[in-house]
């Protein structure tokens, strides 16, 4: 069986704060490659740094493209491009259906769009805090759930390892 982790990531230049983190996350979750593929809406900016260290690590990288991508996946074997013809916000509503959980490693308005959806989907989230982008506005606005329905949980944590972990738990890997 396998699990799909959707990534909400920066589309712009990252921190070194932020690929460090996403670097630790991915040698933390290693052990279980074999179960988990990674869902990225493009390849650039941080989720370049995902897509690239988690293919080193030997991850499947799934790879949802909105019409008129900013940089097109090389072809690998353990990339999946799926060239969608969507709008960038639309194309959102497909990686959070296929995900069967969210991490936001930081973002702007695109990632929080995406944990919105995500949300709305019932999927779980996993926030990275002070990243020093938007994203960390939702735990200001959001503590546990984003409205009353509580469809799934937001979990807020300091580092890759502790995405990792949440991960682990959550799938129960």
């Amino acid at each position: 069986m396998h699990y799909y982790v959707g990534i909400a990531a920066l589309s712009d230049e990252p921190s070194s704060y932020l690929v460090d983190n996403v670097k630790d996350f991915i040698d933390n979750i290693a052990p279980h490659k074999d179960k988990i593929r990674f869902v990225l809406g493009g390849y650039w900016g941080l989720m370049k740094y995902i897509a690239d260290y988690a293919s080193s690590k030997g991850f499947k990288v799934i790879f949802i493209l909105p019409e008129y991508p900013r940089e097109n996946p090389p072809r690998k074997d353990n990339f999946i491009i799926v060239r969608t013809e969507l709008g960038y916000r639309t194309r959102s509503i497909i990686l959070a259906m296929t995900s069967d959980i969210l991490v936001c490693a930081g973002g702007r308005v695109g990632s929080i769009i995406e944990v919105m959806i995500s949300y709305s989907f019932s999927k779980p989230i996993i926030v990275l805090r002070n990243t020093g982008l938007d994203t960390d506005k939702l735990e200001e606005g959001f503590k546990e759930y984003i409205d009353s329905r509580r469809l799934a949980r937001i979990y807020y944590v300091d580092k890759g390892a502790d995405i990792a972990g949440k991960v682990i738990e959550l799938l129960n890997l």
